[in-house]
């Protein structure tokens, strides 16, 4: 969806509103006001967080008139880049100066160096680029928020592994240098979604063994079985991350037909000595039920014979 452009206090009064009408508009949920003096035409509820959060760094920006850049989780916002389980309710500006950084209701406001090499443009607005941005992010927010944040800047080309690396070089005097350089130890592009990020890290945190990231099964005579999400090659387990059906109760002949496709998959791995896992949102919230149902797939894979071979997906740099 595309956000439209918050509309100012001044702006509505010279279209004839006065004060009483905009209260009025926002009272009956016609209009919502973003930040003081800045309004949306369209109710709050209308919108996804991120077009909230997006509204909120375009008033931000007109509010305050300076030459900050937007930064942090608002740069996220502005890459496209996933903002899992980040904080949307303030908008994050950086300054290029070394003191005067203060947190508000609606603003963080970071005091920091930017090179020019870290700023980039996009529709006039001035962010910071989406290697600084993902490295600002590993260094300020948890571990897995960061790592869904990686993988996706990755996997979308956004930005390469030696980018990254240098943004971490760069950071080395900045509060969480060591977090940030452990998030890029961490990242793999291959992976393909929330999903598949948020499964790595909770197999990670579980010490369960690495996985192969979207490495393909393929039968004795070099035919294509599957491509699995997170593969334990020396132990025989696929594991897939399931998001649901994409089908609507409308369409159950749909539904039918890919839960079929899923089951006809999974029966050729088994029938190659594979033990195929599927876990869904639900279970990425429940380490330990993760933990417990890929170490009972290692057991029972262990007296299965494997037939055919894997090759692994290229690393993405």
């Amino acid at each position: 969806m595309r956000t439209q452009q918050p509309i100012s206090r001044r702006d509505a009064l010279a279209t004839g509103l006065s004060d009483a009408d905009l209260r009025r508009l926002c009272r009956h949920g016609l209009w919502h006001r973003v930040r003081t003096g800045h309004y949306l035409s369209t109710p709050a509820e209308s919108l996804s967080a991120v077009d909230r959060h997006r509204a909120l760094v375009r008033a931000t920006i007109a509010a305050t008139a300076d030459v900050a850049v937007v930064s942090h989780v608002s740069a996220l916002v502005g890459h496209e880049l996933p903002t899992w389980r980040i904080r949307l309710d303030r908008a994050h500006l950086t300054r290029t100066r070394r003191n005067g950084a203060r947190i508000g209701r609606l603003l963080v406001l970071h005091a920091g160096q930017l090179a020019a090499d870290e700023i980039v443009t996009v529709a006039g607005i001035r962010y910071t680029s989406a290697a600084r941005t993902i490295i600002d992010i590993a260094r300020t927010e948890e571990f897995a928020p960061a790592v869904v944040a990686g993988d996706a800047a990755l996997h979308h080309g956004a930005v390469t592994t030696s980018q990254l690396r240098e943004q971490v070089r760069r950071a080395r005097a900045r509060p969480g240098y060591r977090q940030a350089a452990h998030v890029l130890t961490f990242l793999d592009g291959r992976s393909s979604g929330i999903g598949e990020s948020r499964l790595r890290v909770v197999m990670a945190a579980a010490e369960l063994p690495a996985p192969e990231v979207q490495a393909r099964i393929l039968s004795p005579d070099n035919g294509f079985v599957a491509r699995v999400d997170c593969l334990l090659p020396e132990f025989g387990v696929a594991i897939d991350f399931d998001p649901g059906p994409e089908i609507g109760p409308d369409r159950p002949e749909a539904a039918r037909r890919a839960a079929f496709a899923t089951e006809l998959r999974e029966d050729r791995l088994r029938a190659l000595g594979w033990v195929p896992v599927r876990y869904t949102w639900d279970e990425l919230d429940d380490p330990a039920e993760i933990e417990r149902r890929t170490v009972a797939a290692i057991d029972a894979a262990a007296h299965l014979t494997r037939r055919g071979r894997w090759v692994p997906a290229p690393r993405l740099r």
